[in-house]
This record gives C-alpha cells, structure tokens and sequence, in this order.
C-alpha cells in the first residue's frame, strides 16, 4: 500500500485507537429479559396440524377413467339470441320503399322516351323508319289523352318539323302524377315528425 502523500491532513488522518483510551468496548445487544415471546404467525395451538389428504381424485369424478384424469368435453355455448320482435311493420316500410324505387325507374325511362320523341319529331325525323315507328306508337299509347289539347306548330317547307306540345304537355302531368304519388307514399311509412320531402 503506498504511503500517505499528505501525513499531516486532518482528512487523509488514519484513527489512532489510543487516542480514546476511556471508551469502553462496543459488545453486541444481549437478550432482553422482559422481552415477551410471540409465537410464529399462523401457529395455533388449539388447532390440530395440518394433514395431507390421502385421496387424490374423489371417487365418482366425471372426469377420471381408471385412475387417469381425462379433459372434460368441450361444451358450446349458444349465443344468446333476443327474440324476434313483429317484422310486420317493418316489412310494409320495406315494400312500400321498395314500390317508390320502382316507380322512380319507371318514370324516368318514360320522360326519357318523351324527351326523344320529341327530338326526333322537331328535327323532321323519318316516320316510316322502324326505329321512328316503335317509338312513336310506344309513346302515343301514354300520350294519347294529350293528342290535339293544344294545336301542333309545324316549319319548313314540306312540314316535316313539328313541335309537339302534346309531349311537352304529357311529360309535365306524368312528372306531377309521379310527385303526387310518391310523397303519399312516403307519408304514409314516415312518422308525424318526420318531414316528407
């Protein structure tokens, strides 16, 4: 061990047991005489000790076969399912939607029909052309209650173009019947609350 580089720095000082020459001994703390004794926790004596059983498995064990113990069966659990309630009105909101929906289609494709009639009837188109023919009578059987409410204005000079009010007409009651019927529709599937449009 090297010497001390600093002998005369209180800090680097080693102890000098001489130095305290009155200090009695230290001795380690001796029994207490008055000290009462506690017993170890859990111990009770007027409880016998505890004994070990001597049957592993009890006897009738639905799981054991031969002294084997054995998993017992999976059981599934069925979902807890509520119980249907009345699908009644449910069902009458679905149809009625559903009646809406096709009567929104069928609508459309028949404006679309009127919309080309009358195309092809202000441009001159050819009338004993199949195309024309087909659609001109197709289109004539809804329009028939509008033929002649209001006289057709006929240019050019062999009067081939024709503006036709009766489809102009046609196509504006069919789209008011349309309206009509579907907001009666929807009112009656819809709450008091609720607005229809």
């Amino acid at each position: 061990m090297p010497s001390n580089p600093y002998p005369n720095d209180p800090a680097n000082m080693q102890p000098n047991p001489d130095q305290y020459p009155n200090d009695p001994p230290y001795t380690q703390p001796g029994p207490y005489p008055n000290e009462p004794i506690y017993p170890q926790p859990g111990y009770n004596p007027n409880y016998p000790p505890y004994a070990q059983p001597t049957e592993v498995n009890p006897q009738g064990s639905p799981y054991q076969q031969g002294g084997q113990n054995i998993q017992p069966p999976y059981q599934r659990q069925e979902p807890y399912r509520q119980a249907p309630k009345d699908q009644g009105p449910r069902k009458t909101r679905y149809v009625i939607a559903k009646t809406i929906d096709y009567i929104t289609w069928a609508i459309l494709v028949l404006e679309a029909l009127f919309l080309l009639r009358f195309f092809l009837k202000l441009v001159g188109a050819d009338p004993t052309n199949p195309f024309a023919q087909v659609l001109y009578n197709f289109t004539g059987f809804f329009l028939y209650p509008f033929f002649g409410i209001v006289p057709n204005a006929q240019y050019s000079a062999h009067l081939t173009h024709i503006f036709e009010w009766s489809t102009l007409i046609g196509m504006l009651v069919y789209g008011l019947i349309f309206w009509i019927l579907k907001y009666f529709l929807r009112t009656t599937i819809s709450r008091p609350q609720e607005p229809i449009y």
